[in-house]
C-alpha cells in the first residue's frame, strides 16, 4: 500500500469548501482530468459514485462508496470496484479563523506486486497532481498547495475508513 496525502489552505469558510469537495457531480465541469462522476446513489449522507478520470496516458475508472459526515466536515471514500488494486482515503475540512486547511489522505495499491517499487511513485504523483486540479478547479485563485512534507501525523486517522 502507498500513501497519498496533500495539504491546502483555502481563502472560504469550511462550510463552503465541505460543500464544494461534497457535490462530487459537479468535478467534471471544474477541472477536464475528471471526465466523469455518474452518482449511482444518494442518500445524502453516503453514495455510490463512479469516476473516470485521466491518468497520465490513460483513463482511471473507478466505482467507490462515499460516506458525507458534514458535522465533522469529513468525506471518507473506499474503492468498491475498479482498476486498482485498493484505493480508499478521505476529505477533511479544517476552519481556520475564516479560511480553511483541507486535507486530502489516501491509501492505495495498484496490485502488482513485481512492480510496485516502480510504478507506486508515478501513481502516487499522478494522484497528487490530480487532487491538486481538484482543489485548483473548485477554488481557483483562492487555493494553495502546500508542501506534503510540511503535514501533521499524515494518515493516523486512516484506521477509521
Amino acid at each position: 500500500m502507498r500513501e497519498v496525502l496533500l495539504q491546502a489552505r483555502v481563502a472560504q469558510d469550511a462550510s463552503s469548501v465541505y460543500d464544494a469537495l461534497a457535490d462530487l457531480g459537479s468535478y467534471p465541469r471544474h477541472m477536464s482530468s475528471v471526465r466523469k462522476v455518474d452518482l449511482l446513489s444518494n442518500s445524502g449522507f453516503t453514495c455510490t459514485s463512479a469516476w473516470e478520470v485521466e491518468f497520465r496516458n490513460g483513463l482511471l475508472q473507478w466505482t467507490e462508496k462515499d460516506d458525507f459526515d458534514r458535522d465533522s466536515l469529513r468525506i471518507t471514500f473506499t474503492q468498491i470496484q475498479g482498476d486498482l488494486e485498493a484505493f480508499s482515503g478521505y476529505w477533511q475540512v479544517f476552519p481556520v479563523g475564516t479560511e480553511s486547511r483541507v486535507t486530502f489522505a489516501a491509501l492505495f495499491d495498484l496490485g502488482i506486486p513485481s512492480l510496485a517499487e516502480f510504478l507506486e511513485p508515478v501513481a502516487q504523483s499522478a494522484i497528487e497532481e490530480n487532487v491538486s486540479k481538484v482543489l485548483r478547479g473548485l477554488f481557483g485563485a483562492h487555493c494553495q498547495i502546500e508542501n506534503s512534507s510540511h503535514l501533521e501525523s499524515p494518515l493516523s486517522d486512516m484506521a477509521a475508513i
